[in-house]
């Protein structure tokens, strides 16, 4: 049979011994984390090597002046990749591939699909192996993350996680005619207004 409780007794769990409680608020990650989804559309065939650099700038710059974009963040890790490619028209094929270098305890690893179908595009999907420099955090140093084959009309979904600047040098991109304080975001394959294969899906670019 249930004793009956006590007058004033409470259900307090016991500390373990040694415990401390902070009366103060919890500690915090102070560094501004994101995870994005970018689209590009390829209009070149080409293979194209994808550096850290290449997608922090793609990941936003701010212009500092009409001609120079200040990467908004430091550092960044891929998670994903995925490409469309459809062929040009019936009866001919189209191929892409994603391509992760190798690395200290990595090999090299392509995942590739062709299609000769206009209904059905070739199609790739894949995260970085495991070890591989695409899937450990960079810091916009020029390390290439994966090598990219994307005929025109393809489209390419790339997942990013990122962390912002914060009071450490910025990475740079090349900009024509862009107003001062704007925000852009660059193409995959270069950081620059011209020229590139790659270009971003509906956000401000020039």
């Amino acid at each position: 049979m249930p004793q009956p409780r006590k007058r004033g007794a409470t259900n307090r769990r016991a500390r373990a011994p040694g415990s401390r409680v902070s009366n103060g608020p919890p500690q915090m990650r102070a560094n501004v984390e994101t995870k994005h989804q970018f689209r590009f559309v390829s209009n070149s065939g080409t293979s194209s090597d994808i550096t850290d650099q290449l997608i922090i700038t793609a990941a936003g710059v701010m212009a500092s002046t009409t001609t120079v974009g200040n990467a908004l963040s430091r550092s960044v890790k891929v998670n994903k990749i995925e490409i469309w490619s459809p062929p040009a028209s019936q009866g001919a094929a189209a191929t892409c591939s994603i391509l992760f270098p190798s690395a200290n305890n990595s090999p090299s690893r392509e995942f590739s699909d062709t299609t000769v179908s206009v209904s059905s595009p070739a199609h790739v999907s894949c995260s970085p192996p495991p070890n591989s420099l695409a899937g450990f955090w960079q810091q916009g140093v020029g390390v290439t993350m994966f090598t990219l084959v994307a005929p025109a009309g393809s489209i390419i979904d790339l997942w990013v996680s990122l962390v912002q600047h914060d009071g450490t040098g910025a990475g740079s991109a090349t900009l024509v005619a862009a107003t001062v304080g704007r925000v852009y975001y660059c193409s995959l394959d270069s950081a620059t207004s011209a020229g590139s294969k790659y270009t971003p899906v509906s956000l401000a670019s020039l």
